[in-house]
């Protein structure tokens, strides 16, 4: 390992104590629900070269790797903290690419004073504009017991009753 690939390593170790004292002596301030550090094995290398750095760690410690849609996984977990070396194929990173070039091209249109004001205040008539309930819990309408659909709902069964026997199945 060379001495620049040896510094950043303790940089990044002692970054991650001194993360943790902090938490430690700070216990009023909220920590997050777990913390997961992503490394990305041989980046400046293929495809391969980066699956057998994944496949090399899931060996070592008797881990499981996933292949999902051209994420190459294996995870190591600490209770809620985990290591996770992730290789990623040509294929899935086009696959971002091309649907990131789409980010600045759809803008939503911010709603008006107008239509903020129309969309806070809700119009909901009156229950004594209804009526009472129907023996459904449905409001009725205004001069009548039943609700719409308890009312459409009897007209049918009147229509049907000439017609059907005792016994006959619907």
């Amino acid at each position: 390992m060379s001495t620049t690939k040896r510094q950043h390593r303790s940089e990044v170790i002692s970054g991650i104590r001194m993360l943790a004292d902090f938490l430690e002596r700070h216990s009023d301030l909220p920590v997050p629900y777990s913390v997961d550090v992503l490394v990305f094995p041989g980046i400046d290398k293929g495809y391969a070269i980066q699956r057998a750095a994944v496949e090399r760690l899931a060996e070592l410690h008797d881990v499981a790797f996933k292949d999902q849609a051209g994420h190459y996984t294996a995870s190591i977990e600490f209770g809620r903290a985990s290591y996770r070396m992730v290789a990623i194929s040509e294929e899935a990173y086009a696959r971002h690419s091309a649907l990131m070039s789409y980010q600045d091209s759809v803008i939503p249109d911010t709603p008006s004073r107008v239509e903020r004001e129309t969309n806070t205040r809700i119009n909901i008539p009156a229950p004594e504009n209804y009526g009472r309930k129907c023996e459904c819990g449905a409001l009725a309408d205004k001069g009548t017991s039943l609700c719409r659909k308890c009312r459409s709902r009897s007209r049918w069964n009147r229509r049907k009753a000439p017609f059907s026997r005792e016994g006959d199945q619907w």
